[in-house]
């Protein structure tokens, strides 16, 4: 393990990937490229297209998130607009209660209508607190419903270190993420909302005559840089969730608990830049005409080929990807009927005879079973191939 790391290729779990993928090891990261020593309370680099983490320090200790909250609070407000349950268009009537939130806010007027198009941006760009509560209301009818929305999310989502008590992120007893699991967040948002995600690369955003700038200075300072949000509250520190894309790869950084804006800033700065220099990302065992095949028995043919059930990637140390080994795990033989996509097996991928992933294969053609005379002779086959040697 690197000295800084918490963990090298974490796996998050992802359908592509089977659970009991090994970690990467610090042997696999160029000698010349050292992680960088962040003074923070954690951080986490995830890779998109593997969907691993693949490396951090104290990655699954929950702390305060401040407002990094507010993805999770957007995340449910884009399901009720994906499902119909609220229109970006709807007006939203500003309560006393969201009015009168503390900290950063777009300054709606108490009683005033505001559509909720206005409010996610503002909760997104300015992290307006009084929008945040707006929209929990909006959804649920209450902060305190929308809250019970937040945390049945993070289940699904998988979010073991996350426990959310409000919708902003102010300081609160119990309300906690942890940086894999910010990461995770930020890749659902990515993956599953390519539209909303832009306004998070938006730099200003202007309500009730009022111009103001997005926190993340990430935007100004690299191109590559197009979202995702800050935080900072006494109890936090000074939080960044930042993402960037270059040459066709997407890496995310987190950083929770930094000492000021400079240095969230700086550390996610230098995340991305070492993740994409150390790095490479590698889809694997993506052939279109499939990976293995294997003998059939009793059926119209006598094999099939396999393919992996979806897409997979793995990341290695840049400059090694000719060096992955493959493995396949099926039976010695497979008996016909077989019904296409039907699981068959799985492939390892491995590096220096590391295991660093299982795939799971499926069939990429049916097999009919075959005449009764094939299914005779292969009868007769099988027996004499299974019959002891002299």
């Amino acid at each position: 393990m690197l000295a800084v790391c918490g963990a090298i290729g974490l796996l998050v779990d992802r359908p592509a990937m089977a659970a009991n993928a090994a970690q990467l090891r610090a042997e696999f990261v160029p000698a010349n490229l050292s992680a960088p020593q962040l003074d923070v309370a954690a951080w986490a680099l995830y890779e998109m297209d593997s969907g691993w983490v693949v490396a951090g320090d104290n990655l699954t200790q929950s702390l305060p998130p401040a407002s990094i909250t507010k993805l999770m609070t957007n995340l449910v407000v884009f399901d009720a607009v994906r499902e119909g349950r609220l229109s970006l268009d709807s007006e939203v009537a500003i309560s006393e209660a969201a009015w009168r939130a503390e900290g950063s806010r777009m300054f709606a007027n108490v009683d005033s209508r505001v559509a909720v198009r206005h409010l996610l941006k503002s909760s997104i760009i300015q992290s307006g607190n009084d929008a945040a509560m707006a929209l929990a209301e909006a959804v649920a009818g209450s902060e305190a419903k929308f809250v019970d929305l937040m945390n049945e999310r993070a289940r699904r989502l998988g979010l073991s270190g996350s426990h959310f008590a409000n919708s902003t992120g102010l300081p609160q007893a119990g309300h906690v993420m942890s940086a894999t699991d910010i990461a995770r967040l930020s890749a659902e948002i990515i993956t599953q909302y390519p539209d909303f995600f832009a306004w998070y690369g938006e730099k200003e955003y202007r309500h009730n005559n009022i111009t103001q700038y997005n926190r993340n200075r990430l935007l100004w300072r690299d191109p590559s840089v197009d979202g995702l949000k800050t935080g900072h509250t006494d109890a936090a520190g000074y939080c960044l969730v930042g993402t960037a894309r270059r040459n066709e790869q997407r890496w995310i950084a987190v950083v929770l608990g930094a000492d000021s804006s400079d240095a969230r800033e700086a550390a996610v700065q230098d995340l991305l830049n070492y993740a994409f220099a150390a790095f490479q990302p590698v889809p694997v065992l993506q052939q279109q005409g499939g990976v293995t095949e294997v003998p059939v028995y009793f059926g119209e043919s006598q094999s099939v080929r396999l393919r992996t059930s979806e897409p997979a990637t793995v990341v290695v140390a840049a400059g090694r990807e000719h060096d992955l080994q493959y493995q396949f795990q099926t039976q010695p033989y497979y008996s016909a009927p077989i019904a296409l996509d039907q699981a068959m097996g799985s492939a390892a991928i491995l590096l220096d005879d590391e295991l660093l992933a299982s795939v799971p294969l499926q069939a990429l053609s049916a097999v009919a079973a075959g005449s009764w005379w094939k299914r005779f002779s292969d009868d007769i086959r099988l027996r004499l191939s299974m019959a002891p040697g002299e």
